[in-house]
């Protein structure tokens, strides 16, 4: 039991550790946060942790045919991620403010869940795709997943599992939970500014993705 209870507490540094770094999700999750709330915010986050779960399971238990499948159609993916990227960075960029009064509304009505359930479902399902559909996540689990864990049968493998999607959902609450504090000093003007750099952003990776997956399926 010890044993696998420390598993699960380097799983939580190694959920920290592959989440931290900041990409599409990360500026998903900023922006998203900032124009319409925390519960979006970390919604768009968790989508993503439930991809590193996905990931560290296929390296936990060394599921080598769905590494071999990603590995085949890794370029396929990269296309994939980098055109629903473009989209979401165009809707990124004509995504207007809601109207002061508007957003008080919002506001009001976050208490009831059900009326947030759609949005939340959306913001969840889009980093989960934008997270899974990108190769380089699988095989940066699988190396830190590899490198760090050292398992020694399913019991401490699942304690992994856990404790890598405990440590993602963490850090995405962390910086949701951070970012909704400063919320109140973006204006109107900035949240469009916002807008506009994290649709450049989103799309200066698309292009990269696109670029990558593309050349390579042209070669070969």
């Amino acid at each position: 039991m010890f044993e696998d209870l420390g598993v699960f507490v380097r799983g939580v540094v190694l959920g920290v550790m592959v989440a931290a770094p900041v990409g599409p999700v990360g500026l998903l999750c900023i922006r998203r946060t900032i124009q319409k709330g925390l519960t979006l915010g970390f919604a768009t986050g968790f989508g993503a942790a439930f991809a590193d779960a996905f990931f560290s399971a296929v390296a936990a238990f060394g599921v080598s045919s769905i590494t071999d499948v990603i590995e085949t159609y890794k370029d396929v993916l990269h296309v994939g991620g980098g055109l629903l990227l473009l989209l979401i960075a165009w809707h990124t960029w004509h995504d207007a403010p809601l109207p002061a009064n508007e957003a008080e509304v919002e506001q009001r009505l976050i208490v009831r869940a059900h009326l947030k359930l759609r949005g939340v479902v959306k913001a969840m399902a889009t980093s989960f795709l934008v997270t899974i559909s990108n190769p380089a996540t699988l095989f940066g689990v699988l190396a830190v997943v590899a490198t760090l864990s050292g398992l020694k049968g399913r019991s401490e493998a699942g304690a992994m599992i856990a404790g890598i999607f405990t440590g993602s959902t963490l850090w995405w609450f962390m910086l949701s939970g951070g970012v909704a504090m400063l919320r109140s000093r973006f204006t109107e003007r900035r949240v469009m500014t916002l807008n506009r750099a994290t649709s450049v952003a989103l799309s200066g990776i698309a292009i990269w993705a696109l670029t990558v997956g593309g050349l390579r399926l042209l070669w070969t």
